[in-house]
C-alpha cells in the first residue's frame, strides 16, 4: 500500500523534527562532554586528581547514556524508515 497525500508529507515532516532534535540533543551532549574535558585539565595540574577524575568519570557516562538512547532509537525506527513498519 502506497500513502498519498498529507499522510506521506506528514510522516516526512515528523522525521525531519525529530531528526533535527536527535541532532542538536547530540551537539548539546558531545559540547558539553567538550567543556567538562577542558574544565579536567586545569584540575588536574593543579593537583586535585580525584574532583578531575570524578567529572571526566561523569561527562564519559553523559555522553555513553545519550549515545545509547540515540542509538536505541534508530535500530527502533530503522524498519519504519527503510518503509517495512
Amino acid at each position: 500500500m502506497i500513502l498519498d497525500g498529507p499522510v506521506r508529507v506528514a510522516n516526512f515532516e515528523a522525521a525531519w523534527y525529530y531528526s533535527l532534535l536527535v541532532f542538536v540533543a547530540v551537539m548539546l551532549t558531545v559540547a558539553a562532554f567538550v567543556m567538562a574535558q577542558s574544565a579536567v585539565r586545569p584540575m588536574w595540574r593543579a593537583g586535585d586528581r580525584g574532583m578531575a577524575a570524578a567529572v571526566c568519570a561523569a561527562a564519559t557516562i553523559g555522553l555513553l547514556l545519550m549515545l545509547s538512547v540515540v542509538t536505541t532509537i534508530a535500530v527502533a525506527l530503522l524498519p519504519a524508515a527503510a518503509g517495512r513498519g
